[in-house]
């Protein structure tokens, strides 16, 4: 039997008044009260503890021939804080932010113990009740430690939102709005920060080797997903590129025009992430291929672009759209021989407000006139003559970086290489725009390699259902017709919404604006002048064998849609169905309907490879559903909310029944999320933090170059006072070796 206080000396007196916990007997502990195991007492010691307010410590047990022999419930303020050793030197600074701990123990007393007994049972022998310090109110009970715990719902929903590529904040607001109140989440958002930081910790080491492995993964399942990877002589990853069956059949139909950046820096390693992007029959954005590169030198570029021409089955783009980047210049040239490399637009008027001063940069009217410059000069004289008066005009005519520019002029004005076939469609902002949102939401600098797999994975399926729905929409609906034409119908039946909707546009254009200045014939041949709202005459010639005709405009080469004077002309010459020249496949509804096969033979088709059983995912959907609809039914009835309550608990006895539950190791919960077991042995290591050179930096304004000159009077300030030596204490400036030397000596 244990005495009824812990024989323990305390060398500070207690400090404040005893409290002790008002409570129903029946949810006191008791001396005499026996337990079948540990955990059950400590389940009942800490249901008692959070009823009354205080959080529970448990001690170390004495164990015989590997039993526990006796143990111990503290509250957690027992015993008090060791004091610092005077005499012990004060470490030098490491740099790292210190962070000072307050003091929670005070000497508390309040305890239970138990021993073994000779039935296996645990007994209560000494149960102390007073406490030394106030116990928490009820409205901050929830607060206490020991009552904390990342339940399953709550590590459910963080998984959840992770996948979704959601951070734990947003998680943890979540919660707290869906369960009523942070006081039911049942912990605090340290708690599900810390819970997640466990998970990174845990698969620190084997980040690559589990990367790689769900690559490998991804191969078996479907040999139609490629991959590759390059790891250095001490086993680091140091580049990896993949492209799955669906990318692969993407390139096949839409691989003529690919836009590559490598702007984007992600996981806790700065990896460059570089996708390969294009445009698909809705004219969205859609996936060839994307990579992780650990640096941006010239081999690894040209590492990369020969590892995606061989899973592109050697097929060079007919356009690649990059940003400027010196060393992929030269790799673009060294591998695509054929290929015409152009730069993005996006990218370098992104840069205009940056390379401007305050006043220009608030300037709508500049950058009104240089977006006009840019956009609408259809040749290249007209482009140099409009860009010089800018120049002038706005005083930039000596500027560096605008000298630059036109210097290069002809690799990103679309006025240079309007001859290129559907060049077009890659000269919009919003093209890489939109992309660089996209990619945006699933990369981060703290996420480790597995994490944005998972992000990746996700934001890459919910682009695929947006083709899906596009693909819907197109097939089972009809476009609103706005004339009475056949061409506009014969339009509506081939290409798909969007596409359709340009044609329409110029359609409706030649209906309303043009008109012919003069025509002339020569055989076959017919030459017409055709005049529109633009007030740009328009030379338009149609072979009346063929029903090919070409447009000095040059929108259906550079689009790939019939200008508003093609149509014209076709009018007028009574053709009433499109001419199947004009109605390119990547545009047409059905362009997608035949197989493709890889150089290897394979068919490239994704197949279905969820990890739970599709049967048993729907019940679970509708399992999910029904019981969150009866929930909405009951809560605005206490006896209803009983009802459901009561018949939940009942069914979960049933189902304990059936299947004992199994408490999973937090190990184990990370692998079912990340959806790849942890590896015992790890082969290939994370590379080392890597600097890109795209790496997005804040830009710094007039208030950050205020705050400097702040800082440095501040510092000024700091030289000119006299310090106080830290050996001797005196002030003034000294030798402080010298200072140290008599110290010792002394």
């Amino acid at each position: 039997m244990e005495n009824a206080t812990p024989q323990k000396s305390w060398s500070v007196p207690l400090c404040g008044s005893s409290y002790t916990p008002e409570c129903d007997d029946s949810l006191k502990p008791a001396v005499g009260m026996t337990f079948e195991d540990i955990d059950s007492a400590k389940e009942f010691y800490k249901t008692y503890a959070a009823h009354v307010g205080f959080p529970v410590r448990v001690d170390q047990h004495k164990a015989k021939n590997g039993l526990v022999t006796n143990k111990r419930f503290y509250c957690s303020r027992e015993g008090f804080r060791k004091a610092k050793d005077e005499t012990q030197s004060e470490p030098e600074c490491s740099g790292k932010r210190k962070c000072e701990r307050k003091i929670t123990q005070c000497g508390c007393l309040a305890m239970i113990a138990l021993k073994r007994t000779k039935e296996s049972k645990y007994i209560i022998t000494t149960f102390v009740e007073e406490h030394t310090h106030a116990l928490v109110s009820p409205n901050k009970q929830h607060l206490i430690r020991s009552n904390r715990e990342v339940g399953e719902k709550v590590k459910i929903t963080l998984f959840n939102f992770h996948r979704a590529s959601i951070g734990t904040s947003d998680a943890y607001r979540f919660l707290r709005v869906g369960l009523g109140g942070f006081e039911n989440v049942g912990c605090t958002l340290r708690d599900l920060q810390n819970y997640h930081g466990k998970l990174r910790c845990l698969i620190k080491s084997s980040d690559a080797q589990m990367f790689v492995d769900q690559l490998s993964r991804k191969a078996l399942a479907n040999p139609a997903f490629y991959f590759d990877y390059i790891i250095d002589e001490k086993g680091r990853l140091v580049h990896a590129f993949w492209a799955d069956a669906t990318c692969r059949k993407n390139y096949a139909h839409f691989g003529d025009l690919v836009s590559f950046d490598s702007t984007y820096s992600t996981n806790e390693y700065n990896m460059i992430f570089t996708p390969f992007t294009g445009i698909n029959h809705h004219k969205a954005n859609v996936l060839f291929g994307a990579a992780l590169l650990s640096n941006e030198k010239i081999d690894s570029y040209t590492w990369l672009f020969k590892t995606f021409l061989n899973a592109m089955g050697g097929v060079e783009p007919a356009v690649i759209i990059t940003d400027e980047d010196a060393s992929m210049k030269i790799a673009i040239q060294n591998v695509f021989l054929t290929s015409v490399h152009r730069l993005c637009m996006w990218h370098i008027l992104r840069k205009v407000p940056d390379k401007v001063g305050p006043d220009l940069k608030e300037d709508d009217d500049f950058h009104a006139s240089l977006s006009l410059c840019v956009w609408s000069c259809e040749t290249p004289e007209e482009f140099e003559d409009r860009w010089a008066r800018i120049m002038i005009q706005y005083g930039l005519k000596n500027h560096e970086w605008f000298a630059g520019r036109f210097d290069i002029r002809s690799s990103w004005v679309p006025a240079y290489f309007r001859d290129i076939p559907l060049s077009g469609l890659l000269r919009t902002t919003s093209r890489s725009e939109s992309a660089n949102s996209y990619f945006s939401r699933f990369i981060g600098f703290k996420h480790a390699l597995v994490e944005f797999w998972l992000r990746f994975d996700t934001a890459l399926e919910d682009q695929r259902h947006k083709e899906l729905e596009a693909n819907n929409v197109t097939l089972h609906t009809t476009p609103v017709l706005k004339t009475s034409w056949g061409m506009e119908k014969h339009g509506s039946e081939l290409f798909t919404h969007e596409v359709f909707e340009e044609f329409q546009q110029e359609l409706l254009a030649a209906r309303e604006y043009c008109v012919f200045e003069s025509m002339q014939k020569d055989g076959d041949l017919k030459i017409m002048r055709v005049a529109d709202n633009s007030k740009k005459l328009r030379l338009v010639q149609l072979n009346t064998s063929t029903m090919f005709t070409s447009c000095s405009c040059m929108l259906f080469g550079t689009h790939g849609i019939p200008c508003r004077h093609i149509i014209h002309a076709l009018r007028s010459a009574k053709i009433d169905e499109l001419p199947s020249m004009y109605v390119l496949r990547r545009f047409r509804k059905d362009c997608k309907r035949e197989s493709v096969l890889s150089a290897d033979g394979i068919l490239l088709e994704e197949r279905a490879n969820s990890p739970v059983n599709p049967v048993l995912q729907k019940l679970i959907s509708d399992t999910s559903n029904k019981i969150e609809s009866l929930f909405v039914q009951a809560k605005n009835s206490l006896d209803a909310m009983q009802i459901l309550r009561d018949g939940v608990f009942a069914l979960g006895d049933r189902i304990s029944d059936m299947i004992p539950a199994k408490e999973l190791s937090r190990t184990k919960e990370f692998e079912d999320f990340l959806g790849c077991p942890i590896p015992m042995q790890v082969e290939i290591h994370p590379p080392n933090d890597i600097r890109s050179k795209g790496r997005i930096k804040r830009i710094k304004g007039h208030a950050d170059k205020g705050r400097q000159q702040n800082k440095n009077e501040q510092r000024k300030k700091k030289v000119l006072q006299p310090r106080r030596c830290s050996t001797c204490k005196k002030v003034g400036l000294h030798d402080r070796r010298t200072c140290l030397e008599k110290t010792n000596n002394q």
